[in-house]
Protein backbone atom coordinates (compact mmCIF):
# COMPACT_ATOMS: atom_id res chain seq x y z
CA UNK A 1 0.00 0.00 0.00
CA UNK A 2 1.36 3.75 -1.14
CA UNK A 3 1.94 6.34 1.08
CA UNK A 4 -0.85 8.42 -0.41
CA UNK A 5 -3.15 5.53 0.03
CA UNK A 6 -2.70 4.72 3.41
CA UNK A 7 -2.85 8.81 4.40
CA UNK A 8 -6.57 8.54 2.56
CA UNK A 9 -7.19 5.60 4.26
CA UNK A 10 -6.65 6.52 7.73
CA UNK A 11 -8.70 10.22 7.30
CA UNK A 12 -11.67 8.24 5.83
CA UNK A 13 -11.53 5.95 8.85
CA UNK A 14 -11.05 8.49 11.24
CA UNK A 15 -14.07 10.40 9.29
CA UNK A 16 -12.25 13.26 8.13
CA UNK A 17 -12.52 15.41 5.08
CA UNK A 18 -9.59 16.18 3.47
CA UNK A 19 -10.24 20.11 4.75
CA UNK A 20 -10.10 19.18 8.33
CA UNK A 21 -7.10 16.92 8.09
CA UNK A 22 -5.41 19.94 6.66
CA UNK A 23 -6.42 22.43 9.62
CA UNK A 24 -4.83 19.51 11.74
CA UNK A 25 -1.58 19.24 10.44
CA UNK A 26 -1.47 23.16 9.32
CA UNK A 27 -1.58 22.74 5.27
CA UNK A 28 -3.90 23.47 2.93
CA UNK A 29 -7.14 21.20 1.43
CA UNK A 30 -4.77 20.73 -1.71
CA UNK A 31 -1.83 19.85 -0.23
CA UNK A 32 -3.72 16.91 1.50
CA UNK A 33 -4.73 15.91 -1.81
CA UNK A 34 -2.01 16.02 -3.31
CA UNK A 35 0.10 13.88 -0.46
CA UNK A 36 -3.33 11.33 -1.53
CA UNK A 37 -1.90 11.29 -4.95
CA UNK A 38 1.45 10.53 -4.50
CA UNK A 39 2.92 13.90 -4.01
CA UNK A 40 6.25 14.04 -1.38
CA UNK A 41 5.48 14.92 1.99
CA UNK A 42 7.52 17.95 3.25
CA UNK A 43 9.57 16.80 6.74
CA UNK A 44 8.64 19.49 8.54
CA UNK A 45 4.25 18.00 8.44
CA UNK A 46 5.24 14.43 8.63
CA UNK A 47 5.16 14.26 12.67
CA UNK A 48 1.97 16.25 12.75
CA UNK A 49 0.16 14.00 9.93
CA UNK A 50 0.92 11.12 11.85
CA UNK A 51 -0.15 12.66 14.58
CA UNK A 52 -3.39 14.31 13.28
CA UNK A 53 -4.09 9.96 11.81
CA UNK A 54 -3.07 8.67 15.71
CA UNK A 55 -0.57 6.10 13.88
CA UNK A 56 3.33 6.05 14.11
CA UNK A 57 5.32 7.93 11.48
CA UNK A 58 7.32 4.79 10.33
CA UNK A 59 4.03 3.26 9.41
CA UNK A 60 3.08 6.33 6.69
CA UNK A 61 6.54 4.93 4.69
CA UNK A 62 6.75 1.21 5.25
CA UNK A 63 5.63 0.44 1.92
CA UNK A 64 5.01 -3.54 1.70
CA UNK A 65 2.22 -5.52 0.39
CA UNK A 66 -0.67 -5.61 2.98
CA UNK A 67 -3.78 -7.13 3.46
CA UNK A 68 -6.99 -5.78 4.39
CA UNK A 69 -6.42 -7.43 7.69
CA UNK A 70 -3.44 -5.93 8.33
CA UNK A 71 -4.06 -2.57 7.27
CA UNK A 72 -7.39 -2.42 9.91
CA UNK A 73 -5.24 -4.23 12.45
CA UNK A 74 -2.49 -1.93 12.30
CA UNK A 75 -5.03 1.24 11.81
CA UNK A 76 -7.49 0.63 13.78
CA UNK A 77 -8.54 -0.04 17.71
CA UNK A 78 -9.01 -3.39 18.53
CA UNK A 79 -11.50 -3.00 20.82
CA UNK A 80 -13.39 -2.15 17.57
CA UNK A 81 -16.57 -4.36 17.52
CA UNK A 82 -17.35 -3.26 14.04
CA UNK A 83 -15.67 -4.69 10.09
CA UNK A 84 -15.00 -3.04 7.38
CA UNK A 85 -14.66 -4.45 4.00
CA UNK A 86 -12.21 -2.85 1.58
CA UNK A 87 -12.51 -2.73 -2.13
CA UNK A 88 -9.91 -1.34 -4.86
CA UNK A 89 -12.22 0.90 -6.95
CA UNK A 90 -11.90 3.98 -8.75
CA UNK A 91 -12.81 7.31 -6.55
CA UNK A 92 -16.08 7.71 -7.86
CA UNK A 93 -17.17 4.25 -7.07
CA UNK A 94 -16.58 4.44 -3.15
CA UNK A 95 -18.51 8.27 -3.13
CA UNK A 96 -21.21 6.27 -4.80
CA UNK A 97 -21.04 3.01 -2.62
CA UNK A 98 -20.92 4.97 0.52
CA UNK A 99 -23.80 7.00 0.10
CA UNK A 100 -25.92 3.52 -0.64
CA UNK A 101 -24.35 2.16 2.62
CA UNK A 102 -25.07 4.46 4.36
CA UNK A 103 -28.93 4.45 3.51
CA UNK A 104 -28.56 0.73 3.94
CA UNK A 105 -27.32 1.51 7.20
CA UNK A 106 -30.22 3.92 8.64
CA UNK A 107 -33.09 2.07 6.82
CA UNK A 108 -32.07 -0.80 9.00
CA UNK A 109 -30.71 0.12 11.81
CA UNK A 110 -32.56 -1.43 14.97
CA UNK A 111 -30.62 0.83 17.81
CA UNK A 112 -32.83 3.62 16.40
Amino acid sequence: MTTGTKIRYLREKKRLSQEELAHLVGVSQVTIGNWEQGKSIRHEHIKKLAEALEIQMDYLFHEEKTTAATVYNSAVNPTDKGFEIIIKAPNNFFEDLNRKMDFIITKFDTTK
